[in-house]
C-alpha cells in the first residue's frame, strides 16, 4: 500500500493561521501556533495520513525569480520598502511586533511537529514551492501525494496524479474533477498563467489579454491541453483573418505575438516542472528519505513528554478545551509509520 503523504504550504498556512486566529495565553498571541496545528489535525484526521511534510520558505526565499524580474512580488505588504514608503512609524512598530509574534510562533510550531514526527524543510533562497514540487517529481509514483495550499501553481502538478486541498474549495481537486472547479482544463494551469500572468505575485501578463478574453477566442482549452506556442499561432490566424475580412486585427492578440520575452521569462518563473533548488535544498529533499531518529544525539529524545510540556507552557490545551491524549490521538498514524520506518531501517 502507497504512504499517504500531506505537503503543507506551511508559511501559507502559517499567515492564515496567524491572522484569522485570537487565542492568546500568559505568554501572549498563540493563535497561529493554536490554529495551523489544529487545521494540520483535522487535515490528518479526515484524509488518514501517515506521512506529514511542512515545507516552508526559506529566508530570501524567491531571490531567483526576483533576479529573472525584479517585480517579483513587489507588491507584497511584507517588503520592509513598502512599509517605510507606506506606514507611519507607530504603525511600523506594530507591524515590527507582529513580525516578531509570528517568527516566535513560527519557531514554536517547527518545535511542536518535532514532537509529533511530521517531517520539515526550510533552505535558504528556497520557496516552499519549488521543495513542493521537487518533492512530487520525485515521489508521485509511489506516494499518494495531496497538497495542503491556495496557490493555484500548483495545478501543474495535477498531471503527475496529486490531489490539491485548495484551502477555499470544499473538495480535494484532482485531474478528474479540476473541470468541475476551473474554466479550463487542468493541462492548461501553466500556459494560463505564462500568458495571463500571476497578480499575487506580481508577474506581468500579455497586456489586454486576461482569461475571460483568451477562452472566448480559445473555448477548446476548457477540453485539451494548448501550449503557449498553440495560442501564439492561433491568435496570429485569428488576426490574419480579421485583416482578410477587413476588420482590425485585436490589440491584445499583437501583444500576444510581441511578447516572446515576456512569455520565456514568465515560463522560467512559474513553471514549477523545473523547480529552483540548490545544492542544500537537493541534500534536504533526499534526507526525507531517512527515518526520523529518535533523538537529537545528546541524548534529548522527542515525545510525547517534550510535547506536553510545551503545551502547558504555552496553556495550549485551554484553548482545545479537551485532554492532552485526545488531541494528539490523529497524529498516532503518523507517529507509528515514522517509528516502523526506523525500526525497519535498524534492523537492516
Amino acid at each position: 500500500m502507497k504512504t499517504k503523504t500531506l505537503l503543507i504550504d506551511s508559511s501559507y498556512l502559517l499567515k492564515r493561521s496567524f491572522h484569522g486566529a485570537k487565542e492568546y495565553s500568559k505568554a501572549g498571541h498563540i493563535g497561529g501556533l493554536y490554529s495551523f496545528l489544529t487545521t494540520t489535525r483535522k487535515l490528518i484526521k479526515e484524509h488518514r495520513f501517515n506521512k506529514v511534510v511542512l515545507m516552508w520558505d526559506g529566508e530570501n526565499g524567491g531571490i531567483k525569480r526576483y533576479l529573472i524580474d525584479p517585480a517579483y512580488k513587489a507588491n507584497r505588504k511584507d517588503k520592509s520598502w513598502h512599509k517605510k514608503i507606506e506606514l507611519t512609524d507607530e504603525q511600523i512598530r506594530i507591524e515590527n511586533e507582529k513580525s516578531e509574534s509570528i517568527l516566535k510562533q513560527r519557531k514554536r510550531i517547527q518545535a511542536y511537529v518535532e514532537e509529533l514526527y511530521l517531517r520539515q524543510i526550510e533552505v535558504p533562497e528556497v520557496e516552499a514551492d519549488d521543495l513542493i514540487a521537487a518533492y512530487c517529481l520525485k515521489n508521485a509514483e509511489k506516494e499518494d501525494i495531496y497538497i495542503f495550499t491556495n496557490d493555484r501553481d500548483y495545478s501543474q502538478l495535477l498531471d503527475l496524479g496529486i490531489t490539491i486541498l485548495f484551502e477555499n474549495i470544499k473538495d480535494p481537486i484532482s485531474k478528474s474533477n479540476f473541470i468541475f472547479n476551473f474554466p479550463y482544463h487542468y493541462t492548461n494551469a501553466l500556459t494560463m498563467k505564462i500568458i495571463c500572468g500571476d497578480d499575487s505575485d506580481n508577474i506581468e501578463g500579455v497586456a489586454g489579454l486576461g482569461e475571460k478574453t483568451l477562452l472566448t477566442h480559445f473555448p477548446d482549452m476548457k477540453l485539451k491541453k494548448h501550449t503557449v506556442r498553440d495560442i501564439c499561432l492561433g491568435a496570429k490566424k485569428i488576426n490574419e483573418d480579421r485583416v482578410a475580412a477587413k476588420q482590425k486585427p485585436l490589440k491584445a492578440f499583437e501583444n500576444l505575438v510581441n511578447s516572446i520575452d515576456r512569455l520565456v521569462k514568465n515560463h522560467t518563473m512559474i513553471n514549477l516542472k523545473e523547480p529552483f533548488l540548490n545544492e542544500q535544498a537537493i541534500e534536504e529533499l533526499e534526507q526525507l528519505e531517512m527515518p526520523l531518529a529518535e533523538d537529537d544525539g545528546e541524548g534529548n529524545k522527542r515525545g510525547s513528554e517534550n510535547l506536553y510540556r510545551m503545551m502547558k507552557e504555552d496553556e495550549f490545551l485551554q484553548s482545545y478545551g479537551g485532554t492532552f491524549v485526545n488531541y494528539v490521538e490523529p497524529f498516532y498514524p503518523v507517529i507509528m509509520k515514522e517509528k516502523d520506518l526506523l525500526k525497519q531501517y535498524l534492523k537492516g
